[in-house]
């Protein structure tokens, strides 16, 4: 149950995510400076199952997870892995060429399905695609990206629908995506983009700016109709060589 969001600018983009989770959840950790293999990058994390949904490191990579509810096996016979756990394990990911590679490496029955974006600092990404049965990738998708546990065929072509009629689709406007998903249109209710159910509603509103040499993400600890985004946390973006976006312009032209 998350809505995402985001659009690409001349230095970098901007990537907005709205994390839905049942009111049983424990709060989660606010984004800080993390490493793994000597690689920083900035994550909140899930204090349940201590993985998280979204990461952005020092090569401005983004990594964001949306569960495919859809697709879930209920096998109560099975361990399964945490799906926050693969999203800390890209964490380190410098290009699209190596985030391929290693997607292609996981040990995919170990999880429930899943849809995982990765957006590089040039703004090429790709969706990674786990059902439970066969995986896929595909390269240059379009925003936004939702997913839900209740009717989400309705919920994610409204969503998208809305997204449209309010412009976002050709906007680069930062406001304007804030607003949207802080939103309640039609209703207070499971379709607005800011979700409220009973069992379960949007509890942080995350916004990563990668913009010329640094990296900004800022989080609103909360439903964002009514937390404010707090304080960003900040690292510099590592300097790139010409090899490097060239590899990931050679792969999306591959992949279509």
């Amino acid at each position: 149950m998350c809505t995402m969001t985001w659009f690409v600018k001349d230095n970098g983009y901007e990537l907005f995510f709205n994390r839905d989770e049942s009111v049983s959840r424990s709060r989660a950790q606010k984004p800080s400076v993390q490493y793994i293999e000597d690689v920083r990058y900035i994550s909140p994390t899930d204090v349940d199952a201590g993985g998280t949904w979204i990461a952005v490191n020092q090569f401005g990579v983004s990594v964001c997870l949306l569960n495919h509810y859809q697709y879930e096996q209920i096998a109560t016979y099975k361990k399964w892995v945490s799906r926050g756990e693969i999203v800390r394990s890209f964490a380190n990911t410098n290009n699209l060429v190596s985030a391929e590679l290693k997607f292609k490496d996981l040990s995919l029955d170990d999880y429930r399905a899943f849809r995982m974006f990765i957006i590089d600092r040039f703004g090429n990404n790709f969706l990674c695609i786990w059902d439970g049965h066969s995986s896929r990738i595909e390269m240059s998708v379009s925003t936004p990206k939702s997913s839900s546990s209740v009717d989400a065929k309705h919920v994610k072509t409204a969503r998208k629908k809305l997204f449209r009629d309010v412009g976002l689709q050709d906007s680069y406007n930062t406001s304007k995506f804030l607003e949207f998903h802080a939103g309640h249109t039609p209703n207070k209710s499971q379709e607005s983009v800011c979700m409220h159910r009973t069992d379960a509603n949007t509890v942080s509103l995350s916004h990563i700016v990668v913009d010329g040499d640094t990296i900004n993400f800022s989080y609103a600890d909360g439903a964002p109709c009514e937390a404010e985004l707090g304080p960003a946390e900040q690292i510099i973006l590592t300097p790139f060589d010409e090899s490097a976006k060239n590899q990931s312009i050679s792969l999306a032209a591959t992949n279509r």
